[in-house]
């Protein structure tokens, strides 16, 4: 590629970055092809649309696997784009896909907390995986927060859960870390917040020092881009990883009080005493197999936050895979989201009768 070329290369993508707006953002999703593999909805409501996937490969004879994304960052970055895609990755190796799908929340229908959503929103979701797959149980694997609520939900409700795969997840939310610094008790109070937004936050003040955990990212971004934009795999890479950090869910106020004061200031579900579903979570009572994932080089979800999971469960089966990557290239991106697909498709399929 020629310098003007490249230059031409460089300034087309700034000029059609995400961050311009919905219209950027949307034109984006159509042209990279984003969520590559077909889904149909099977059930909606107010709070999520649930999606099934089918099993692309030949059967692999296990319960249907359940999806819970994150509650403040768009699902897709499951299924952001071909070759890039967990969701693809299981379906082809036979297993049939279910995705919890959060939608914005609005000012009509509440502020519910972290534990109303594990309580009521997760187990309708696992119900109605479990009855259009017709079976009894599910597989759970969450995603960064959906992890932290798909543990909390095994625990739970153990009857319900197969196996479970925390993909990312904090845990201890003392552990060190930008976010846990920032959101401790010597933080300023949520109090003005939450008056100024008592039904739903809107995703700019929830996302605004998000940027700020890795300063050096704002600096070397276009540098990056320069040096990578010769290559068009890594420029179609680039603008769907721009868009999915750049859509972001609002949140309500009641989530941001639970997560911010319940897990992070006070640390309850690791100090065991976080109430959910009328019962106090001890992650001592985890009954389910369990693989526990973690990314090395993770700024969101320090190693110190996700690994002590193992320490405390006493489930009858627990495993963990260390992937040496980042809390998003450890499923796509780099070359190593692959060894990341095959630890989480292997613990999904194997046979746990045996």
């Amino acid at each position: 590629m020629t310098a003007r070329a490249q230059l031409a290369t460089f300034l087309q993508v700034l000029g059609s970055s995400p961050a311009l707006g919905r219209d950027a953002q949307a034109r984006l999703y159509r042209e990279l092809h984003i969520q590559p593999t077909l889904g149909t909805p099977v059930h909606e409501e107010r709070q999520f649309t649930l999606l099934h996937f089918p099993a692309a490969g030949p059967p692999a004879g296990h319960e249907p696997v359940l999806l819970v994304p994150s509650l403040i960052n768009r699902w897709y970055v499951l299924d952001l784009l071909a070759g890039h895609s967990l969701v693809e990755a299981l379906t082809q190796a036979g297993l049939s896909i279910y995705v919890m799908v959060w939608k914005d929340p609005h000012e009509g229908q509440g502020a519910p907390g972290l534990p109303e959503l594990i309580a009521r929103h997760l187990h309708r979701a696992v119900q109605r995986t479990a009855r259009h797959a017709g079976t009894a149980r599910v597989a759970l694997l969450g995603q960064c927060l959906g992890g932290t609520l798909a543990l909390v939900y095994a625990v739970c409700f153990p009857a319900h859960v197969a196996r479970l795969v925390t993909l990312t997840t904090p845990v201890d939310f003392s552990a060190p870390g930008l976010l846990a610094t920032w959101t401790t008790t010597a933080a300023p109070d949520l109090g003005p917040l939450l008056r100024a937004f008592p039904g739903v936050v809107p995703d700019a003040l929830v996302y605004g020092a998000f940027p700020l955990l890795d300063p050096r990212a704002l600096i070397t971004r276009a540098r990056t881009l320069w040096e990578g934009c010769s290559q068009a795999e890594f420029v179609r890479l680039y603008q769907a990883l721009d868009l999915w950090t750049t859509d972001h869910l609002p949140v309500t106020s009641g989530v941001l009080r639970s997560l911010v004061e319940d897990l992070y200031q006070h640390n309850l579900l690791w100090r065991g005493e976080w109430r959910v579903a009328g019962q106090t979570v001890r992650l001592e009572d985890l009954q389910v197999p369990l693989l526990n994932v973690v990314a090395q080089r993770d700024d969101i979800v320090p190693p110190a936050s996700a690994r002590p999971l193992l320490s405390r469960v006493r489930a009858p089966l627990a495993e963990e895979f260390v992937s040496p990557a980042g809390h998003v290239t450890s499923i796509l991106a780099s070359p190593r989201r692959v060894q990341t697909y095959a630890a989480i498709t292997e613990f999904l399929c194997r046979d746990l009768t045996a």
